[in-house]
């Protein structure tokens, strides 16, 4: 599946790759795709962005947030998980899927937040 529009040629990925009813998206992250500047300058306003992302795709595909089983976040400092928390509970109010969340370097300066999900349709 492409990118959303505007971020085709950041990066040699698909959006995410579709197997019968699973859907697999790259990771996500909050850039603006005409400057290549991280969109939001704190954890839960990139997050949030990205899951408006990661519902962009799925609608694509003709799923939804609520077809998310599984997620993977990648934060840049621990300190910063209730503010992921936080967008994640808006972005799954009920039932929300599996997380990892693990604290890393992200690959481009003012990253905070990166989000790959997992989800099946169906």
């Amino acid at each position: 599946m492409p990118l959303p529009p505007g971020l085709a040629g950041l990066a040699p990925i698909s959006a995410a790759v579709r197997v019968g009813d699973l859907v697999v998206l790259s990771g996500c992250v909050a850039l603006d795709p005409a400057t290549g500047r991280p969109r939001g300058s704190t954890t839960v306003s990139q997050a949030r962005d990205i899951f408006g992302q990661i519902a962009e795709v799925l609608g694509l595909a003709g799923g939804r947030l609520a077809d998310v089983v599984r997620c993977v976040c990648y934060l840049t400092e621990a300190a910063a998980a209730p503010e992921l928390d936080v967008a994640f509970r808006e972005a799954f109010p009920v039932d929300p899927p599996a997380r990892t969340t693990v604290v890393c370097g992200l690959v481009r300066p003012g990253l905070l937040v990166e989000i790959e999900a997992t989800a099946v349709l169906g």
